[in-house]
């Protein structure tokens, strides 16, 4: 199967999802973290909103990237309790929700560091993106989109160090990369090949969806107001579940390429090839 082709990333989604299917568990983690975030984003972007109406921006910042903060621990413990489970599973034992969660909370303080420094370069980010539709601001949120591709890349075994090798963040980080740069060097181009299959099925008609929608829910009709907000709600839900599913795959997915790319492992069901041709690299 030729390297960089539609065809793999199928292949490499259709066993990610084999794996969830026998372990359906899984895919808690990911809805937990999501429900539970909802939690600091409320108690903290409601009154940075109240700031904002009140021109107050510095207080509104401050309650935002706060907020930010405190949903980002939310998300890498779930994400831990993940990568944790997952590793039991796929090494042939057994696992649950709270055995996962147990594992991700005794490492509670390595995980608040992560997320600490994911907020800041998450802010960072947000500085540089262009807020004008110009070409400067063009060229801005290109630069962001490129930054925040690689440091996904840097970072896709940071929880998997964090957790099963009992790393801090920084090292966690930097481990990330030195295993990145020795298994696949440092010609990276993209992302990890996973979760096309689900985008296209979910995501992207859950945006049409969502959009035409809107479109109808701006009518004088009472039908197609109706109908609009119908097709609203079925289009966030379908995102939504597509997000799901795809982040439970990248988390799985991170820890089988965690130990081929450590000691040479193969797990999951998956063959050397797949696994050596799942990060896109130039040529």
């Amino acid at each position: 199967m030729a390297r960089g082709s539609w065809g793999q990333s199928k292949l490499l989604t259709q066993k990610s999802w084999a794996i969830i299917k026998e372990n359906r568990y899984l895919l808690t983690f990911p809805v937990l973290g999501f429900l539970v975030s909802l939690v600091p984003l409320a108690i903290f972007w409601v009154p940075a909103g109240y700031y904002m109406l009140n021109n107050n921006n510095v207080i509104a910042f401050i309650f935002i990237v706060v907020g930010v903060f405190a949903n980002q621990i939310v998300i890498s413990i779930s994400g831990g309790g993940l990568v944790a489970a997952a590793d039991s599973e796929l090494s042939g034992g057994h696992s649950s929700v709270r055995h996962g969660l147990g594992r991700a909370l005794a490492r509670i303080i390595p995980l608040i560091g992560w997320a600490f420094i994911a907020t800041v370069v998450n802010t960072i980010v947000g500085f540089i993106q262009g807020r004008g539709g110009g070409a400067v601001d063009a060229l801005r949120n290109l630069a962001a989109a490129g930054i925040l591709a690689m440091w996904q890349i840097v970072t896709f075994f940071v929880l998997p160090f964090i957790v099963l090798e009992g790393r801090g963040p920084i090292a966690a980080i930097k481990d990330s990369f030195a295993l990145f740069k020795a298994k696949w060097g440092v010609q990276i181009f993209g992302g990890v090949r996973i979760g096309g299959l689900i985008g296209l099925a979910t995501i992207l008609p859950g945006i049409l969806l969502a959009a035409i929608g809107f479109f109808l829910a701006l009518t004088d009709v009472t039908a197609g107001i109706a109908a609009g907000v119908g097709l609203i709600v079925i289009g966030i839900l379908l995102f939504m579940v597509g997000a799901l599913l795809i982040s439970t795959m990248k988390g799985i997915f991170s820890v089988v390429l965690f130990r081929y790319a450590q000691n040479g492992t193969i797990e999951g069901g998956f063959t050397e090839p797949e696994l050596a041709g799942a990060i896109r690299t130039t040529r």
